[in-house]
This record gives structure tokens, sequence and C-alpha cells, in this order.
């Protein structure tokens, strides 16, 4: 609906012959006088089955949008996990690199026990 009044508002503002005349009047017109017997049949079926396949649609677009909304929640949520989680995994990287260098450092010589 918003593309539509944007378009009339460029079609009122622009030259009565520049090309959002073309773009909205004349291309269709042209269109329309080209349509055969055949196209026209087709379009007014495709018209009159549309509101159907609406009502059909509809519940699968909601379904649609509550797995898109819940898909950026988790995003936000893992984002927010992540961002709490960033200190502690330096922290957590601190350790093991120590750990590392303990494992890695060269064994001292062995002392003798007592006889």
């Amino acid at each position: 609906m918003l593309l539509t009044v944007l378009l009339m508002c460029l079609f009122a503002a622009a030259r009565h012959d520049g090309p959002a005349r073309r773009w909205l009047v004349e291309v269709p017109a042209e269109r329309l006088a080209a349509m055969t017997p055949r196209n026209a049949v087709a379009l007014m079926l495709l018209l009159a089955i549309a509101p159907l396949a609406g009502q059909v649609i509809l519940p699968e677009m909601a379904w649609i949008l509550a797995l898109d909304l819940a898909a950026w929640i988790e995003v936000g949520v893992a984002a927010t996990v992540m961002a709490r989680l960033v200190p502690a995994w330096k922290g957590l990287r601190a350790g093991a690199a120590r750990l590392v260098r303990a494992a890695v450092r060269p064994a001292g010589r062995a002392r003798r026990g007592p006889a």
C-alpha cells in the first residue's frame, strides 16, 4: 500500500509525458491491448483463485513468521550468552595456556630415593 501511495505521488509530481506516466499508464495499456483471449481467461481464473489460495497460504505464512521471529529471538539469546561468556572464556584460555606451559616444561632430574 505504501508503494502504491509513493507511485501515485511520483505520478502526480512527474511531467505528464515522463517515465512515470509511461510506466504506470502506457506499459500496462500496451500489455492489455496485446492480451489474447487465452491469456484473458487465464487471468480471470487466476483472479478467481487468488482469494482462496490466500486463505490456504495465510496459516502457513503465520507459521513461517512465527518461526522467523523465534529464530531472531534465538540469535539475540545467543549473542547475550556469548557476551556474558567472553570474560569467562578469557580466564579459561589463560588457565589452559598455563596448563600447557606446565605440561611442556622439561621435567627436572629425577632424585634418587633413599636406599
